[in-house]
């Protein structure tokens, strides 16, 4: 067990019974030997917390109590936290089979990384494969200039990053991830691992359902925020044809050139017109 770093992965939760069991139960079998799994519930009253006592025995701290929203659970749970490496998953999000110890040995490979990504999937209610969401490696430029390309559940970091550059925000109501990325965007290394390591839900309650609004004004905000830093001087327009020449090649490299002209056939279309698996 001393052989493995320690996990400790938070999961926010409000009202989410119908998938949250799931969720526990993707972190529970992957069968880390050296796991600590946090809970925070804001208060639910629809049977979560019934769920939660189920595998109270197996989790490193749980409570049940009114917040001020899923940043501030997070942050509560990270709070807590003592692991080597940290994440949050979401009450509607899943972990695909052999994600931690695959993010493990890669932290093990290199004593230098601060951040291990791998690639997810989307899914629906039903568990049924909306899309298939494939990363490749990580610029700084590319976070600010293109937007997530990290995949929040997907991604694991150094706990020590939270107490140098600080927690998540807590202004922020959607775009909480993007705005820790950036912040600790241009003094990371990173590697991305070409395996699924999340499910990340699409659901009819979910936020990205109900406030696409707001988590596109979040994100513009948060771009233009590090846009002079992620540029260097250089001109936006210039630096944005870098970096997809640069990406399309390290896409390519890794064995997903389909992936990228799938990519730019759905750019191409309108929104309203693009389907969920493009």
């Amino acid at each position: 067990m001393n052989d493995w770093p320690k996990i400790s992965i938070v999961t926010p939760s409000f009202n989410q019974a119908v998938f949250l069991e799931r969720t526990i139960q993707s972190v529970l079998s992957q069968d880390y030997p050296n796991l600590e799994y946090i809970i925070i519930d804001g208060g639910s009253t629809d049977g979560s917390v019934d769920i939660i006592k189920k595998y109270a025995g197996k989790l490193a701290y749980w409570v049940s109590e009114k917040d001020n929203g899923q940043t501030h659970a997070i942050n509560k749970g990270f709070r807590r936290a003592s692991g080597d490496i940290v994440a949050w998953l979401n009450s509607d999000d899943e972990y695909c089979p052999g994600a931690l110890k695959t993010v493990a040995r890669t932290f093990m490979e290199d004593k230098e990384l601060d951040v291990v990504f791998g690639n997810r999937l989307t899914i629906d209610e039903n568990e049924n494969i909306l899309r298939d969401d494939r990363h490749t490696r990580y610029t700084f430029a590319a976070l600010v200039l293109y937007g997530m390309i990290i995949s929040q559940p997907a991604a694991f970091w150094k706990r020590r990053l939270l107490e140098q550059f600080g927690y998540l925000d807590e202004s922020m109501r959607f775009a909480m991830d993007y705005e820790f990325f950036c912040r600790i965007g241009e003094h990371i290394k990173t590697k991305h691992v070409r395996m699924h390591f999340a499910k990340f839900r699409r659901q009819s309650s979910s936020k990205t359902s109900n406030i696409i609004d707001v988590g596109r004004a979040e994100h513009r905000q948060i771009s233009e925020k590090y846009l002079k830093e992620a540029c260097k001087g250089w001109p936006v327009k210039l630096v944005i044809l870098s970096v997809f020449a640069q990406r399309t090649f390290w896409y390519i490299l890794q064995g997903d050139g389909l992936y990228v002209l799938k990519g730019f056939v759905r750019r191409l279309l309108p929104e309203s017109l693009r389907p969920q698996w493009m």
